[in-house]
């Protein structure tokens, strides 16, 4: 399994894109630092720390990380087909569900990265603006739990790609109709007022993770709005436990399915190809 992880890394050097995606956490935090005056109106490094990092959760995870994880899972997923490699794995054993394994595991360090570097883009921010950062660290590590849970919720959409079978505009439509899904889902308190069981507001990933995060925020002195906005919502505060317990279980369920799709496609692929040579 390692040995399958470091070659699908090494395979990076020649995909540019995947640094392009971890580079373009840093495009909605320095858009807020530049283009809106709310970031100017911050009176405590405190209150800046938790107005980055919030923008950082709430934007730079929903409307660029789940996406891009999506595509980049539908390039991990066939690179081998559009190179031809499939016919070259079939003749050696490799374990296609171990090798599918591998390129999710990839993903989901890139979801790490993409938070720890979207984090560590607010706290040059905050500092070159004079800011001390009050709490960034404790708002950090929150941040690369959100990544994970992130790549967790992104995963219908992984075996939808790897079930379409390289139907890449189709996959991209339904992963936008998704990724809105959730940032909306994510804000209405319909969803984030559910209790913790089988629900829409704890099975999607975007009311799930906005009522974990959430509960880490100052809110020791909220305006009157913020304070009647927690008095309806506090009650439905997941914890860390919860959260990564239903993550965890739908991880599992949905992977399983990735791996057998993809085991089925590639070894019908590997065959075919071995078959043509024969002829």
């Amino acid at each position: 399994m390692l040995d399958l992880l470091y070659c699908e890394a090494a395979k990076l050097r020649r995909r540019p894109l995947f640094f392009f995606s971890a580079a373009s956490s840093a495009l909605i935090p320095l858009g807020c630092a530049l283009f809106l005056p709310d970031f100017q109106g911050f009176t405590s490094g405190a209150q800046a720390v938790e107005g980055m990092m919030s923008t950082l959760f709430q934007m730079s995870a929903y409307l660029i990380l789940m996406p891009a994880l999506v595509v980049l899972a539908s390039h991990l997923l066939f690179v081998e087909q559009d190179c031809g490699a499939l016919k070259n794995l079939a003749a050696v054993p490799v374990s296609y569900p171990a090798l599918a394994m591998a390129k999710m595991v990839l993903l989901l360090l890139f979801a790490i990265a993409f938070m720890a570097a979207g984090g560590l883009v607010n706290l040059g921010i905050l500092l070159l603006s004079g800011w001390e950062p009050v709490g960034f660290w404790r708002l950090f590590f929150v941040g690369l739990g959100q990544g994970i849970l992130m790549w967790s919720g992104s995963l219908p959409c992984i075996l939808l790609a790897a079930a379409l079978d390289q139907s890449y505009m189709i996959t991209v439509i339904i992963t936008f109709f998704y990724t809105v899904v959730n940032y909306l889902f994510g804000m209405n308190e319909q969803f984030i007022t559910q209790p913790f069981g089988i629900n829409l507001g704890t099975l999607l990933p975007g009311p799930m993770t906005f009522r974990w995060y959430f509960s880490y925020l100052d809110l020791t002195t909220p305006s009157a709005e913020m304070a009647s906005l927690l008095e309806r919502i506090s009650p439905y505060f997941l914890s860390t436990a919860q959260v990564f317990l239903a993550a965890g279980a739908e991880t599992v369920v949905f992977l399983s399915l990735i791996a057998l799709v993809f085991r089925r496609r590639g070894c019908s692929g590997g065959v075919s190809h071995v078959e043509s040579d024969h002829q």
